[in-house]
């Protein structure tokens, strides 16, 4: 018999490293032709790529070991720390600037994107915050304190980049979390209703965003234009069939398809491995969602439940973003496919986030039932005040 958490501690490493072979394998098909050009080695990409997979790796291994109770006391640090690196990315000499976007910080010739890991601060932020004050979120006071220190710092600073994608998942994490928490249904409501306005108020105000949403509906209106990204990439996976042109036998990857390693890579294995390529990646995802559901629903404390439902949809969420707007069913936003896509602050975080998760999988913490009077007490740092002679004549 295996112990609480077990086997789904190893569903999510054995999909995990799956996704990751997955990654590596299409990331040099994808990229293999654009490395060649530009720096003489088909395998320049997919080499740095597997650097970021070991660092990620061992990230992921630390993290499993690490008390997932230590990220509580962590928590506003952490979010600090990310605040100031977004606060970074946007001064000139130190932010670099690429494709009309600010988001990347070189440091030792590798870029790092701190609103990568705002995703996670910002779920580890409200987690704790909830588990402080669980009574809070009941009110319209407390959920709007909630939604205004874990959403809107973090989101205002990645949309000066502008990065409307990574906001998107950011919210939708924090969103994951309110609902776990238990955060009544009209206030989820009014915060979906005004996440719509305010998105579609960014989209107005910047004219790229709103010809990427008019794009979305009739690609093909101006396909040499406006709507080259998206139909490309529906005629890549179109080109595929059910079982692809084969691997390595792309013929987008050579200029046809733009970001075909990053942000575009799912047409990529749609026109190589077809249909086919394209379930068995869903079906690693599906997998994924289920044991990282599974390993929050089974946690009975309250602050690991929520860290792992947080974590769990910014990797789903992320998935969905990326595949859908592949697959003309959402507007172009630039996010990577977790664990698949070339990049490695993404590559990194989402490992270092599902680490936390296999901590909170295994952890006896994770099993005990604790009364709502001794949770409240402990977030106060009241402890339980009974004497152990009191104690003693109870059990007796």
């Amino acid at each position: 018999m295996l112990g609480p958490g077990v086997a789904e501690r190893r569903a999510v490493i054995l999909v995990t490293f799956l996704l990751v072979v997955y990654g590596l394998v299409m990331s040099y098909s994808a990229s293999s032709a654009e490395a060649y050009f530009r720096y003489d080695s088909s395998f320049y990409f997919v080499k740095r790529q597997l650097l970021w997979v070991l660092l990620g790796v061992g990230v992921m291994w630390v993290l499993s070991r690490v008390d997932y109770a230590w990220w509580r006391r962590a928590a506003v640090p952490l979010a600090g720390l990310v605040l100031g690196g977004l606060v970074a990315v946007l001064v000139p000499g130190i932010g670099t600037s690429l494709n009309g976007a600010r988001r990347w910080i070189i440091v030792g010739g590798q870029g790092l994107q701190p609103s990568e890991l705002a995703k996670l601060a910002a779920v580890v932020l409200v987690a704790a915050l909830i588990v402080r004050r669980p009574r809070e979120i009941e009110s319209p006071a407390g959920f709007m304190r909630l939604v205004g220190i874990g959403i809107f710092p973090a989101s205002l600073l990645i949309m000066l980049e502008p990065d409307l994608g990574t906001t998107l998942v950011l919210v939708v994490a924090v969103a994951a979390v309110l609902v776990a928490a238990g955060a009544r249904l009209r206030y989820l409501f009014s915060l979906v209703a005004a996440g719509c306005l305010a998105v579609l108020a960014l989209i107005v105000v910047e004219p790229y965003r709103l010809q990427r949403l008019v794009t979305f509906f009739d690609p093909w209106k101006d396909p040499q234009g406006s709507g080259f990204q998206a139909t490309q990439s529906l005629i890549s996976i179109a080109s595929g069939r059910i079982f692809g042109v084969g691997l390595g036998n792309s013929v987008q990857k050579f200029g046809f398809l733009p970001e075909q390693g990053t942000d575009m890579i799912t047409g990529i294995i749609g026109e190589e491995l077809g249909l086919i390529g394209l379930v068995v990646l869903l079906a690693l995802y599906v997998t994924l969602a289920w044991a990282c559901f599974r390993i929050a629903l089974n946690c009975k404390e309250l602050f690991g439940k929520l860290l792992a439902t947080g974590i769990t949809a910014i990797v789903v969420g992320q998935a969905c973003i990326n595949v859908g707007a592949a697959l003309g069913l959402l507007p172009l936003t630039g996010v990577p496919l977790p664990l698949v896509s070339l990049g490695g602050t993404s590559l990194v975080v989402v490992l270092a986030g599902l680490g936390i998760l296999l901590n909170i999988s295994t952890n006896r913490r994770s099993y005990i039932v604790v009364s709502a009077q001794r949770r409240n007490r402990a977030a106060r740092g009241g402890g339980d005040r009974r004497s152990p002679a009191a104690g003693a004549r109870r059990r007796g």
